[in-house]
Order: C-alpha cells, then sequence, then structure tokens
C-alpha cells in the first residue's frame, strides 16, 4: 500500500476537523501528526512502514508536550487547602480600611471565587495589588505588593 503526502494531509485534516465533534481533546494529536507526516513525506519518500511509525511517534509525542507543558490548570480551586492559595496575587477592587474590609479580584478563581472580602494589617487603595497571606474562614487576609 502506497499512501502519497496529499492523503496524509487530508487525513490530518479530517481529524482535527472531528475534534470538534468529540468532547475529548485527543483527536487533535493525531491530525497534528498525519499533518506532519504529510510534510515529511513530500520532501522525503518514506516507506509506508516508515510513515505509520512517524505519525505514532509524532502523535505521541505532541500529546505528551501538551500533557506535560501546556495543559492548563484547573482554574477552580474549591476544595484546596489554604497553603495553596497563600501567594496568590490579585488586583483590590474595594480599598481595605482601618474601619472595614476590602475585596479582592484574581484573574482565575480562587477556591472557587474570582472575588474575595479581604482584611489586611495596614490599609491598601482600591487599584492596588495585593497578595494572600492567610485564610480566614470566608474572608482572606492580605498584603500589598510591592511595599
Amino acid at each position: 500500500m502506497e499512501l502519497a503526502w496529499w492523503h496524509w494531509m487530508v487525513l490530518g485534516m479530517v481529524l482535527v476537523a472531528l475534534e470538534m465533534l468529540v468532547p475529548t481533546f485527543f483527536l487533535m494529536w493525531f491530525g497534528l501528526g498525519a499533518l506532519l507526516v504529510g510534510v515529511l513525506t513530500l520532501f522525503a519518500q518514506p516507506a509506508f512502514a516508515a510513515q505509520l511509525v512517524l505519525w505514532a511517534i509524532a502523535s505521541l509525542a505532541m500529546m505528551a508536550i501538551w500533557i506535560k507543558w501546556f495543559k492548563v490548570p484547573d482554574r477552580n480551586r474549591a476544595g484546596q487547602a489554604k497553603e495553596g492559595v497563600i501567594g496568590i496575587a490579585g488586583l483590590m477592587t474595594r480599598p481595605v480600611t482601618e474601619t472595614g474590609n476590602g475585596e479582592i479580584l484574581f484573574q482565575r478563581p480562587v477556591l472557587g471565587s474570582d472575588r474575595w472580602p479581604v482584611v489586611a494589617d495596614m490599609p491598601i487603595a482600591a487599584g492596588a495589588k495585593a497578595r494572600v497571606v492567610d485564610v480566614l474562614g470566608q474572608t482572606l487576609k492580605v498584603e500589598k505588593m510591592g511595599g
């Protein structure tokens, strides 16, 4: 059996397109592997068995790279220990004053929410960046960053 370079390109495009119908994220890597084999086959003419081996290696390598370096971590930290929250920075949306609590906004949800009431030892103005130093029940204790 002989596969031309364009067979691999079509297979790759079909697999990438099918990815949109599948709720998991795995057909993409086989499709990209097929596209890579198509490009390699365009410039070199490896045997059919070598093409299949290249496809398998390329697909697995791309999947491994995704899992190792690029996979987005779980953005919902609900149920996480407070030690995992300490040190996360956010933007103060309501100031912490001597008489009242403030509010902080995080880019990603922290413990299930992106906005939290906060307290601090020193006043912190709205618009300032702050870092979590402790979790006090339903309130976070923060300190101003940079000073």
